[in-house]
């Protein structure tokens, strides 16, 4: 599994250490990783596993978990199909924006964000601004064999969901690498090896004094 530094100095996967990765293995959470108030937000396509590896992170970190999708059927009281049908996508995504903007005020928490939310500008500016913003990077046909057989996923329900995804791919990936501090290769990797190869990079990023002053307020 790859992990890609970006400008900001984040280290690469062959910079880990056997100690890091010793205390990760045994429970114990590399000191710093889990800053008090810096948010964290996954963000990628459906099927790259930000729900699920968001859940084990913040267990592991003692934060509390948000899922935006999951947050929006709360508020609206009925699947995000539904909202689909009723409101067709511009209307769905007013309503992301809405929960968003509120969802990334609460401090330390982790977010996992819809595939979708990256497409607006509003929406970029909120995940950059204010939290640490994972990455979780898969390829085409590593998302279609994860999702082929969910039928919560409007954009997915036609005759060729894994060209849907590699067009929805294409568009989109250039806005998650746009925001993302560290960018996560999950392949058909097992969740508890993603989640320790990303802990000891929170470390990492947390000890960058200069990022953290310009995401905190």
């Amino acid at each position: 599994m790859a992990v890609e530094r970006r400008e900001n100095g984040i280290m690469p996967s062959s910079n880990l250490n056997d100690s890091n990765m010793a205390d990760i293995a045994d429970g114990t959470e590399p000191a710093g990783a889990n800053h008090p108030q810096l948010p964290i937000f996954l963000v990628g396509m459906p099927g790259a596993g930000k729900t699920t590896i968001g859940k084990a992170l913040a267990r592991h970190l003692q934060r509390p978990f948000l899922d935006l999708d999951h947050e929006l059927e709360r508020r609206c009281g009925v699947r995000i199909p539904t909202i689909f049908d009723l409101e067709g996508e511009a209307g769905f995504r007013r309503r992301e924006t809405c929960a968003l903007e509120e969802c990334t005020r609460q401090p330390g928490i982790v977010l996992a964000t819809g595939g979708g939310a990256v497409l607006a500008a509003e929406n970029r500016r909120l995940l950059r601004e204010r939290g640490m913003v994972v990455y979780l990077k898969a390829r085409a046909i590593d998302l279609y064999h994860r999702t082929r057989h969910d039928r919560n996923r409007p954009l997915l329900q036609n005759p060729d969901p894994l060209g849907t995804l590699s067009r929805l791919l294409e568009q989109r990936e250039p806005f998650y690498e746009e925001i993302a501090d560290l960018t996560i290769e999950t392949g058909r990797h097992p969740v508890q090896h993603v989640v320790r190869r990303v802990l000891p990079l929170l470390q990492t990023y947390s000890r960058e004094h200069d990022l953290l002053c310009k995401k905190l307020p």
